[in-house]
């Protein structure tokens, strides 16, 4: 199972308004242009690698319009078709939607169905933490924090010229920090994730969640209709069940 961990960096909405008192709701014919992704990075599960890119790297493209992002939005497009689950921090409401949106704006093909894993949803609906955002659950979880940075870095990719090429490079950076953290965070909530993707339908055994053949047997669940056998991974450390006249760990079985 191949398991992308990503993560976008957008640009600022820049809008022309006579005011700033009274603006709750701006008029679509103040915008000045349409928003942009900036930049994304990612890594595959389970290797050291981390992927960058940004509108940096169409130097021709970025020299004749800056936040033309069409170059980063076709490399994405390209790597969620190779994935099996995307794992993301907000995804499900954010990075996915504004992707599939920047690939309407290209009139790029649109995305197939691909499964997610959303840490933002996992955390609410698990726990019961002061905050869900990714910079809190790396501190609670020990395991990392976001790097800092100021409002002024976007305002700088936001007004160009050559102060912008600098702070686009700070902005991949940042994003970076983010892919390293949200893969630390995803490993210490990934026993309590519902469900990734049938395995079975990929060939594999093991733990529903991380694939691994370190499983105890602990005692019964008992359904509505049918009695299951119940077994703890070793490895991550999730529950799962299988169907109790099965001797063997088959992968027939459904996350608890």
């Amino acid at each position: 199972m191949r398991i992308l961990t990503w993560d976008i960096e957008t640009s600022l909405q820049p809008v022309a308004i006579f005011q700033l008192a009274n603006n709750d709701w701006i008029k679509p014919e103040a915008l000045l242009g349409e928003r942009y992704i900036i930049c994304a990075c990612w890594r595959w599960l389970g290797e050291s690698k981390i992927h960058s890119i940004s509108v940096l790297d169409d130097p021709k493209r970025y020299r004749k319009d800056p936040h033309d992002d069409r170059h980063v939005v076709e490399t994405l497009r390209d790597l969620m078709m190779e994935a099996d689950v995307i794992v993301h921090h907000k995804g499900d409401s954010f990075d996915r939607p504004y992707l599939n949106t920047r690939i309407l704006y290209h009139g790029l093909p649109p995305l197939p169905p691909i499964a997610s894993v959303d840490t933002y949803k996992v955390a609410k609906a698990n726990f019961f933490l002061n905050s869900n955002s990714l910079d809190y659950l790396g501190k609670f979880l020990k395991v990392g924090k976001k790097i800092s940075v100021g409002y002024q870095l976007w305002l700088t990719i936001l007004n160009g010229g050559p102060a912008a090429v600098k702070a686009i490079k700070e902005m991949v950076r940042y994003n970076r920090q983010d892919i390293i953290l949200l893969e630390k965070v995803f490993l210490k909530l990934r026993p309590y994730v519902a469900s990734h993707l049938n395995r079975e339908l990929l060939g594999e055994t093991g733990c529903p969640r991380c694939g691994s053949n370190k499983v105890q047997s602990r005692g019964l669940h008992r359904a509505v209709s049918r009695v299951y056998r119940r077994f703890q991974c070793q490895s991550c450390a999730g529950w799962f069940r299988a169907a109790v006249n099965e001797k063997t760990v088959k992968p027939k079985y459904r996350t608890l």
